[in-house]
């Protein structure tokens, strides 16, 4: 692979731009006036007549020659910085296949629901070593029959407050019940020749005022089958236990942390420490790094939603990572917002900074809330040319994400949910940045780019 992980820099994106300031930013890139013509992703086999023709013409010119017979390849580089050419994962002896949901809807004597699931798990098959394979599917088979196991809890539990506000007597109004449910599912976040690394949504709605949501990892070595603890990432456990706190005590400072954190104070009372190392498997392996995960209600408020500490591999080693464990795929990587990180976005040889913040206005005579989104790159803001791109203004946030392995770009989308009639479905919007410094809009693809790698196969314009 040509290119390197990103390298995290701790400290916050100015976001202190007017809008006015803002609008006067002129993004190169887009034409507000027209809708971009469709894109059509460039096959393998193209990709690989392109590479060729591109190494042909630099043997070419490997003798010095005249800036004026260099001009036309140029412009033709610049040309093709549109094309979306997305090159395979590489590969894996690992399969993994998820099974059709499990759903349940239970109902009183009257017909009242009072309980309702939905569970969907993973079946892993790993090519030549049927042995893991098969201790990995007997793990997630056991942590499915704990989850059958408290739904059949929370359902009789639902049943009975059910039965008890009919008994009191007193007529029951709307809202005086509402159904429990739960729901099961499994994301891939990892799956290669080293790691398969899942995590594990549970969403669980006990009749309150909202239902709640955490996460929970799944991560197995792949040779071995054996379900992997934080311990075993390093030779030396308590050593590398302090270096991953100190790096995300250094993470909670920032202000794109800690805004959403109830107090600073936890970072270094305990507070952070026992969120992070003594709850179970609050962890994983990604496509970025290690990500600890905060659910809501541990450091911050339900509303900041659940807070994901990443160290990137790119630091990892310096840490006491083990060799065994590192990561050589696709980068994806979703950035915190307001935290700017450096990369070589467009393979000039130079790294960039890049961060992404949401400015809400209210415009008081029209009762309007819109949304910008502020995309700085080494300072320049590129908000006028998301807008152009954007089906519609909304909360965003930036995940980097590598779709051609071979060439010199690294790409990144904006993710956020679009209205769909009743719906609000997720979406990822891709861009590069260009060599002439512009910004290039590649396309849409349905879900959000972190989730799953195979959304960069939906990727449309």
């Amino acid at each position: 692979m040509k290119k390197p992980n990103m390298t995290f820099v701790k400290r916050p994106a100015a976001c202190g731009l007017t809008l006015g300031f803002m609008l006067a930013l002129c993004a190169c890139g887009t034409d507000a006036s027209k809708t971009p013509e469709p894109v059509t992703p460039v096959t393998d086999e193209a990709q690989l007549e392109d590479n060729t023709a591109d190494s042909d013409t630099e043997e070419a010119q490997a003798p010095e020659t005249d800036e004026e017979e260099q001009m036309p390849a140029d412009e033709d580089a610049a040309a093709d910085e549109s094309a979306v050419v997305i090159s395979e994962d590489p590969p894996s002896p690992v399969t993994i296949t998820m099974q059709p949901p499990e759903k349940k809807e239970l109902t009183a004597e009257d017909g009242t629901v009072y309980y309702t699931s939905e569970y969907s798990y993973p079946v892993v098959s790993i090519e030549g070593n049927t042995a893991a394979a098969d201790k990995i599917n007997a793990d997630i088979l056991a942590q499915m029959e704990t989850v059958r196991a408290d739904g059949d809890t929370a359902a009789k539990e639902a049943l009975e407050w059910f039965n008890s506000l009919n008994e009191s007597g007193e007529s029951l109004e709307p809202g005086d019940f509402r159904a429990y449910s739960d729901d099961v599912s499994y994301s891939v976040q990892r799956a290669d020749d080293r790691v398969i690394s899942l995590t594990v949504n549970y969403y669980t709605d006990a009749g309150g005022a909202h239902g709640y949501t955490f996460w929970r990892g799944a991560v197995y070595d792949t040779q071995t089958g054996d379900r992997l603890t934080l311990d075993d990432l390093s030779d030396d456990p308590e050593a590398f236990r302090a270096a991953t706190l100190a790096y995300n005590q250094e993470l909670a400072a920032t202000d794109s942390y800690s805004e959403r954190m109830f107090s600073t104070d936890d970072i270094t009372n305990g507070t952070l420490e026992k969120v992070l190392y003594e709850e179970e498997n609050v962890w994983y392996l990604s496509g970025s790094g290690l990500v600890f995960v905060s659910d809501a209600y541990d450091l911050g408020s339900y509303a900041d939603g659940a807070i994901e500490f990443i160290i990137p591999y790119r630091d990892l080693p310096d840490l006491g990572f083990k060799e065994a464990y590192a990561y050589d795929g696709r980068l994806i990587m979703p950035l915190e917002e307001k935290q700017e990180y450096t990369a070589d976005l467009n393979g000039d040889g130079t790294e960039e900074t890049i961060s992404l913040y949401n400015e809400f206005l209210y415009d008081d005579a029209s009762g309007v809330s819109t949304t910008v989104n502020h995309l700085l790159i080494d300072g320049t803001d590129f908000a006028d040319a998301v807008s152009d791109a954007l089906p519609e203004i909304t909360w965003t946030y930036l995940v980097m994400y590598d779709l051609n392995l071979e060439d010199d770009y690294l790409d990144f989308a904006l993710c956020g949910n679009y209205t769909e009639g009743d719906e609000y479905p997720p979406y990822s919007q891709f861009f590069r940045y260009g060599k002439d410094k512009s910004l290039i809009y590649l396309g849409e693809a349905k879900g959000y780019a972190n989730d799953t790698a195979s959304v960069i196969k939906e990727l449309t314009r």
